[in-house]
């Protein structure tokens, strides 16, 4: 009988929290091979959970991280090893350093390696030269990888222009099952309008303009509800805003998880995500979709291949550098507007974006894609995913 492949998988640690950990979370019981993690990055306390202890100093972190990486591969002899880098220039690319080095590590041992390309800044795509220059050390080493996975088109175009050659697969991240075919109230029985923000709270997300694109909306029309569902480092002084502004209807119910998340999706009317982190393709934005929101958000990460004018919601448009205000809370208000006093238009949203959501995030489908480049990698078997999105809109969605 053929024994199953052995994939070794760095990932960052469950205290580390956000979309990496719950993509694998979701899609691990749908692989078809054996998977041993490797926890990775800085732990934390925002999701509930331990901080870390002596792994939150980074030399004694990062020597721990290397040396299990390299017992584990040998042994498990794991016929691939795959990372997951983010393309984000903070910290001059320190997490995209350590993951090269874990990627060292794999091709000196022998292993094939799997690139997984999480997060990516806008302000990068397009640039001539990979970070480093694209004969520096790093270009060298991510060069060396079996296969790239990529969460964006354009991603794929950079890394073209930066001279990597092997197989790309464009792909997208996961919604989780318990937001798959349940259903949302586009309204409260009172016709309240209830706006939701599902993340980590965090200034580069947009929420400081979110609450002020909300403090507009209220003066127009006392109806709508704000909920910042989350943790995250600038928590409260969100909080602290709100209360600035002496704004009603404002909820902050921390980190949610399993059927309290599911909870806040039902009772939203449209999910607002307007990012201008380093984002790949969030977790949080997919589960809105399967849920049958109405989505309005920035042109980050790999939303543009996802999210369409008029059939998922709405996008906005970046204006400016400072994280803090890069887009027009005025703005943002007019578009939210538009679709809350459009309930027709919602609801064709709604019917669409839950239909699309099953076809293209469910776990065991996406699970299903990446089986097929492991097998592509490790056995050269043919993986249709290579130079085919796996997120085209289905025909006939509204």
């Amino acid at each position: 009988m053929k024994q199953p492949m052995t994939v070794v998988i760095a990932r960052d640690r469950p205290s580390s929290g956000g979309g990496i950990v719950n993509y694998y979370r979701a899609i691990s019981p749908y692989l078809d091979c054996k998977v041993c993690f490797l926890d990775i990055g800085r732990p934390h306390g925002f999701y509930g959970l331990t901080r870390g202890g002596l792994l939150r100093f980074t030399p004694i972190r990062l020597l721990s991280e290397w040396t299990c990486l390299f017992l584990k591969i040998l042994w498990y002899r794991p016929d691939l090893v795959h990372v997951n880098p983010s393309l984000d220039p903070d910290c001059e690319f320190r997490s995209m350093k350590r993951d090269a080095v874990s990627a060292a590590i794999a091709l000196v041992l022998g292993r094939k390696l799997l690139v997984f390309w999480r997060g990516w800044d806008n302000h990068w795509c397009g640039k001539p030269e990979f970070p480093g220059g694209n004969r520096g050390w790093l270009a060298r080493i991510y060069r060396k990888a079996s296969a790239q996975i990529v969460l964006a088109t354009r991603f794929k175009e950079d890394l073209r222009r930066w001279g990597f050659k092997m197989p790309i697969h464009v792909e997208t991240t996961v919604a989780s099952d318990n937001c798959l075919g349940s259903e949302t109230e586009t309204e409260a029985d009172d016709g309240r309008i209830s706006l939701l923000f599902l993340s980590r709270i965090e200034e580069g997300k947009g929420v400081f303009e979110l609450i002020d694109a909300y403090r507009l909306l209220k003066a127009r029309d006392p109806r709508y509800l704000l909920t910042f569902a989350g943790d995250g480092p600038h928590l409260e002084a969100l909080k602290c805003h709100a209360g600035e502004l002496g704004l009603e209807g404002v909820s902050f119910p921390g980190f949610v998880a399993g059927e309290a998340k599911v909870a806040c999706y039902r009772s939203a009317a449209i999910f607002c995500f307007p990012s201008a982190y380093p984002e790949g393709m969030p977790n949080a934005v997919l589960e809105a979709l399967a849920m049958g929101l109405p989505v309005v958000a920035s042109d980050v990460g790999g939303l543009r291949d996802i999210l369409q004018e008029g059939k998922t919601g709405a996008m906005l448009v970046q204006r400016g550098e400072v994280p803090r205000r890069c887009f027009d809370p005025a703005e943002m208000a007019d578009v939210i507007e538009s679709l809350a006093n459009n309930p027709a238009l919602r609801q064709r949203i709604s019917l669409s974006n839950a239909a699309y959501a099953r076809e293209r995030f469910a776990a065991p489908v996406v699970a299903r894609r990446l089986q097929a480049i492991y097998e592509s990698v490790v056995c050269g078997a043919d993986a249709s995913q290579s130079e085919v999105r796996s997120t085209d809109l289905p025909s006939g969605g509204n």
